[in-house]
């Protein structure tokens, strides 16, 4: 670290702005005392010749090292500072969204537009649970505008089937309340948040990916045929964003066909 810091300086030294004027004058010593050798000077033309030169070029170096001198002690100030108001911010400071596990559940009969659902058989809500779990839960740490983009492949990844931005739901007094936005605040207590991902009815072998705007795409039973998946094993991609968020998660997705609920699996990337 020494060592380091000795040739900084000698960097700083050597290439600060009078850098030329002792190149010149190192010049001129040497020719100076070139001459005053070979024309046997002597006196004060010896004096003018080459030790003038050698006075400036002295005097210039002199000035190079308190510049670099001055230039090391600024910049240690200025790092000073910085690492004071760096070590002053509590450790893990940034919002952490886990993943918490999956559920299938009753889906709402009601849209967030509020058109109820034309149906006879109540289908089933397969969702993701995620909890904003900071390693200093302040509200400080509370994760705002947080959005879920999901993207639906084949097992292998090879082939996209579609992609949506994300509903989120939460649970009140036992029943599914489907929040009507794409984006959604999360506390940094380690309450739970619900990604829908796909609705599915017993007497179908197909699921559908559902979000705010199934009801508009579907309005009499949410069976979006664009977004439809038969029975089979999906990859999910989950991308969060929000004010200081971005994480990505992977998950296996097994539909299971007629009379079954779908199944998740988190699966590393």
């Amino acid at each position: 670290m020494k060592g380091s810091a000795f040739s900084k300086w000698l960097s700083l030294a050597f290439t600060s702005p009078l850098v030329y004027v002792e190149l010149v004058a190192a010049v001129l010593v040497l020719v100076g005392w070139i001459v005053s050798w070979y024309f046997e000077l002597s006196g004060a033309a010896k004096l003018l010749v080459w030790m003038v030169p050698l006075t400036i070029l002295v005097t210039s170096a002199i000035v190079g090292f308190c510049y670099a001198t001055y230039s090391l002690l600024s910049q240690d100030e200025r790092g000073s500072g910085v690492t004071r108001v760096a070590s002053g911010l509590p450790s893990g400071a940034r919002p952490c969204i886990r993943f918490l596990g999956w559920e299938a559940t009753e889906a709402p009969l009601i849209s967030p537009q509020g058109r109820e659902m034309q149906i006879t058989e109540r289908p089933w809500l397969t969702r993701l649970t995620f909890a904003n779990e900071p390693d200093l839960p302040t509200s400080d740490l509370m994760a705002h505008k947080v959005a879920g983009h999901v993207e639906f492949y084949d097992a292998s990844r090879d082939s996209f089937f579609f992609g949506m931005v994300g509903q989120w739901s939460s649970d009140v007094e036992g029943e599914t309340d489907t929040i009507a936005v794409s984006q959604i605040d999360i506390s940094s207590d380690a309450t739970p948040y619900y990604l829908n991902l796909v609705l599915k009815y017993d007497v179908d072998e197909e699921c559908y990916g559902i979000n705010n705007d199934t009801a508009v795409r579907a309005p009499a039973d949410w069976r979006d045929e664009k977004r439809k998946l038969g029975q089979g094993l999906y990859t999910v991609k989950v991308m969060l964003h929000g004010t200081n968020v971005a994480e990505t998660f992977w998950f296996g997705l097994i539909n299971r066909g007629i009379g079954q609920r779908v199944r998740i699996l988190q699966i590393s990337t």
